[in-house]
């Protein structure tokens, strides 16, 4: 692998990085536009009663992005010909992700085009498209008139990268619905616990045993259930199952 190999990966190692944080969709166009040019990618997964937005970026600052996506996810989405042709029935099982171009009639779909690509000055969308269980992720990116359409050579470099992509968007997503701790407990825990504190909370919500933690950290059974008191004091936490919840998070 030589140096131009790395320089084409690491856009996409940072991707990685950024999945599940607000970070990704930046990453994401910055990777993006080493292989095409577009104005605004955003990814969205549409479930069977509803649609949400998982990452939104645009080159230049703006809100029109995000105007058009917040109308798109608040119900507009079903106007989509692409949802409808790949949400009819949501899979059981993935499939593998599809590219695909949007076909749109203009005359039967005027008030949508008009919003989506006429208002905002976009030529044209490209997504890439993987059904799930239960839901189905729309990868899409955006050109602006400006730029024109996307070519042949555009689709071939994007279908390319599509399982890839679809990897991408799917961790991502994972990773930003699993729950998080708060930012205020969070800063308790590193801050407000002393160290003892914190191994003595961790090891029980883990499942030990005051006996088990005294022995492995050369305490008392008393002295570690002075010290699990004292944690969950100051993190404002009052019982065993709260405290199993929170160490599952940090871990």
């Amino acid at each position: 692998m030589d140096q131009r190999d790395f320089a084409e990966i690491l856009p996409f190692a940072n991707c990685v990085r950024a999945a599940g944080t607000d970070d990704f969709g930046d990453s994401l166009i910055a990777a993006l536009a080493g292989i095409i040019e577009i104005e605004h990618c955003v990814l969205v997964n549409v479930k069977p009663a509803h649609a949400e937005t998982a990452a939104l970026a645009s080159r230049r600052a703006g809100g029109i992005a995000t105007r058009l996506t917040e109308a798109y996810v608040g119900g507009r989405y079903r106007e989509d010909p692409l949802v409808h042709e790949f949400t009819r029935g949501h899979a059981t099982q993935p499939l593998p992700p599809t590219v695909r171009a949007l076909k749109i009639d203009r005359e039967s779909n005027a008030e949508y085009y008009e919003r989506f690509f006429i208002e905002p000055g976009i030529a044209d969308k490209l997504s890439v498209i993987a059904p799930g269980a239960g839901h189905t992720a729309f990868l899409s990116m955006y050109r602006s008139t400006a730029m024109g359409r996307f070519s042949d050579r555009d689709k071939a470099c994007i279908a390319a990268f599509a399982d890839f992509l679809a990897a991408l968007a799917s961790t991502h997503t994972r990773l930003r619905a699993r729950p998080g701790v708060s930012r205020e407990i969070s800063i308790k825990w590193h801050t407000a616990l002393s160290e003892r504190e914190r191994s003595v909370a961790m090891l029980l919500g883990q499942g030990e045993t005051a006996k088990t933690v005294g022995a492995k950290l050369a305490l008392s059974p008393a002295s570690v259930i002075t010290y699990k008191q004292r944690a969950l004091a100051k993190l404002g936490i009052g019982t065993q199952r709260e405290l199993v919840a929170l160490t599952a998070l940090l871990d």
